[in-house]
């Protein structure tokens, strides 16, 4: 992995985990089960799921495949945005958020880093879904937001029409619930996914036609240093 991109991450974390200014929040997914309605980018760095390891899985998986059209249901502050668009430079991102000022907080972030090819759009996820996909179909999408199983799964269904057979769907906290949970193992028997890889707190998805459906579980670091 990029040793640059990984001095630049640690700097980058270090100062937002210091940013403690407080401001109200609009949730509207399952919820946080550790913060509150006010928060800070402080709380909002610390408890992002891609800030570590699962950061570096989605530079790689960007990195390698090159992905040329991305979509984020999940802004927050931009933690699993700049990964996927450090990755592969080249892409289009497309990253949604239901709260304004997160969404302000996350651009200021891609402004640290001199990010460009970015579309941040504020709207509901169930909003965003019904709409026509910019662009073409979507190379990878980054499910990183409403923790409903139930919600995961619609928002699959409705997005399934903007993809092709290569599409790689990366999917957050799928041991979150018990309707997380049961929501992987779902899209896991699913005859239109062809490859899921169960990572611990991530799990990827892969349209993939001419493929045996195959499932793996494998531990993260085993995923990041073998496979790419």
């Amino acid at each position: 992995m990029d040793k640059n991109f990984l001095n630049s991450r640690k700097n980058w974390l270090q100062k937002a985990k210091k940013d403690r200014e407080q401001f109200k929040i609009t949730d509207l997914g399952a919820g946080s089960k550790q913060m509150g309605k006010t928060r800070s980018v402080s709380e909002l760095a610390k408890k992002a799921s891609s800030a570590g390891i699962y950061g570096e899985i989605l530079w790689k998986i960007a990195h390698h495949y090159q992905p040329k059209l991305l979509l984020e249901l999940g802004t927050s502050i931009g933690t699993g945005s700049i990964h996927l668009k450090s990755g592969n430079p080249n892409s289009h991102l497309i990253t949604v958020e239901g709260c304004d000022r997160i969404l302000l907080k996350a651009s200021q972030q891609f402004d640290t880093w001199n990010l460009t090819g970015i579309t941040t759009i504020c709207a509901s996820f169930d909003e965003f879904v019904k709409l026509p996909c910019i662009g073409g179909t979507y190379d990878l999408i980054f499910l990183d937001g409403n923790h409903s199983g139930e919600a995961t799964l619609r928002y699959i269904d409705m997005l399934f029409q903007h993809t092709d057979h290569n599409t790689a769907f990366i999917l957050d906290d799928i041991r979150w619930s018990d309707g997380m949970w049961n929501c992987w193992n779902q899209l896991v028997n699913d005859d239109r996914f062809h490859v899921s890889i169960d990572l611990g707190r991530m799990g990827i998805l892969w349209r993939r036609d001419e493929q045996t459906k195959e499932h793996f579980t494998i531990r993260p670091k085993i995923f990041k240093n073998r496979f790419f």
